[in-house]
């Protein structure tokens, strides 16, 4: 699926990955998305469409957490964001990764909170016994962050760690506190084994905006993540959002939102539509049907041309079906797959660099969103360099993006409240007071 720009054979080594974090970081973004998919599409009897591989339709994906450390001794400024499965992963092993990596970056990391929407792949790789439906993930969720959050709030105080030779002592054991949780997914009864970090709870990012995926953003999410492409939507999804920060006792700028942009820009508008066009082109309807099918669970290619996905029901990806199904007014499948490379993903932006900062800045104003996450069209750093060279000056001349780019942990850089806490009205404040006992 790589378009003639592309420039991905080195995905697998390191420098590729640091020649893309140093560019970033010169440019002023803030942060580095690093996604992530646990399996690959399949059918639910674990069969997989010969075009996954022949395409590279996620497949190969490897490890994004293992990436982190090196670009973090790369850069000294650009954060990083890294997808970790609460479906897949357990609380301590997921914490202490965070916590190291929390360490290492010196605050620069967040973590991407997913439930993973391809269980088929969950179940045949990960030797789960079953799909998990939509709203039991969720409570999953919820557990599982509540648990990380006794773990980095509440095990360790601040002044445990005393370093004293003269004394023999490390730390002060009254000052360490024993977790115990026991609860309907997890349990957990002994010490955290890694020592508070800069932020002690990464930025909590969250990708999902079901209701179940709303309701746990305006609880827990700190960032939340959108896709969606029509701007009144986006106002609306934006709003309830904060609604629902104010209802569990936070404030509505607890919450930032960001969009996917899909942004392609070129001297001239034809050039800029004849890239856009090209780019749409690139994947065949076999693959961009695979892809739909590791995200929904909905296999395109199983339907009749004509009919349309309005009955349909999954309990995998119910956000990326929905997009399909409009009542009498759903699209065919015929339509789904001649469109699907225009339709995935958040918005579209193409044209002139001066175009371009226009339709961004008309996108903030319409929708109150906070930023931005661009979207890796053509691989390597073509998708963004000439954004950076061209489009990034005229944001920052309009006060779009700050001058001098923001620097600190994720936390203060995102949320802009000058602290790495947590804020006191998050529900992980209260670890801080009780330290994690249960």
């Amino acid at each position: 699926m790589e378009p003639p720009e592309g420039r991905h054979r080195g995905f697998a080594t390191l420098p590729y990955w640091q020649n893309m974090a140093r560019e970033l970081e010169a440019g002023g973004f803030d942060f580095l998305f690093l996604a992530e998919a646990l399996g690959y599409p399949m059918r639910p009897d674990g069969s997989v469409p010969e075009v996954v591989i022949k395409e590279a339709v996620q497949i190969p994906v490897h490890d994004p957490l293992m990436l982190v450390s090196g670009l973090a001794a790369t850069v000294d400024r650009l954060g990083f964001v890294v997808t970790a499965s609460t479906t897949a992963q357990q609380p301590y092993l997921n914490a202490r990764a965070f916590t190291t990596l929390d360490h290492i970056t010196n605050g620069r990391i967040a973590w991407n909170i997913v439930t993973s929407d391809n269980q088929i792949a969950l179940s045949k790789m990960l030797g789960q016994s079953s799909v998990t439906p939509h709203a039991e993930r969720y409570k999953r969720a919820t557990e599982f962050i509540e648990l990380s959050l006794k773990l980095w709030e509440g095990a360790w105080e601040d002044d445990a760690v005393v370093f004293d030779k003269s004394t023999r002592t490390f730390a002060d054991p009254s000052k360490v506190h024993r977790i115990t949780h026991h609860g309907d997914y997890f349990d957990l009864d002994g010490y955290f084994t890694a020592i508070p970090s800069p932020q002690r709870t990464p930025l909590l990012l969250q990708a999902g905006t079901s209701p179940a995926g709303r309701t746990f953003a305006g609880r827990f999410g700190e960032c939340i993540f959108i896709q969606d492409r029509d701007p009144e939507v986006a106002a609306s999804v934006v709003a309830d959002l904060r609604a629902r920060a104010v209802e569990n006792g936070r404030s509505a700028s607890d919450i930032k939102v960001i969009d996917a942009v899909s942004i392609i820009v070129a001297d001239t508008e034809e050039e800029a539509l004849r890239l856009r066009a090209e780019l749409d082109a690139t994947p065949s309807w076999e693959a961009a049907a695979a892809l739909f099918m590791g995200w929904s669970g909905v296999d395109l290619m199983s339907f009749p041309l004509d009919a349309t996905l309005a009955d349909v029901t999954t309990e995998i990806g119910k956000s990326m079906l929905g997009v399909f199904q409009k009542g009498d007014e759903s699209p065919t499948v015929a339509q789904i797959l001649a469109e699907i490379t225009s339709s995935i993903g958040g918005m579209r932006v193409t044209g002139t660099p001066e175009s371009v900062a226009d339709q961004l800045q008309a996108i903030v104003e319409q929708t109150d969103i906070d930023g931005f996450l661009i979207e890796y069209t053509y691989g390597g750093m073509p998708t963004y360099r000439d954004f950076i060279d061209t489009v990034m000056p005229l944001l920052r001349e309009r006060g779009l993006v700050p001058e001098t780019p923001r620097g600190g942990t994720m936390r203060e850089r995102i949320l802009g409240n000058g602290s790495s806490r947590l804020p006191e009205t998050h529900p992980g404040a209260h670890y801080r007071a009780t330290h994690g006992a249960e």
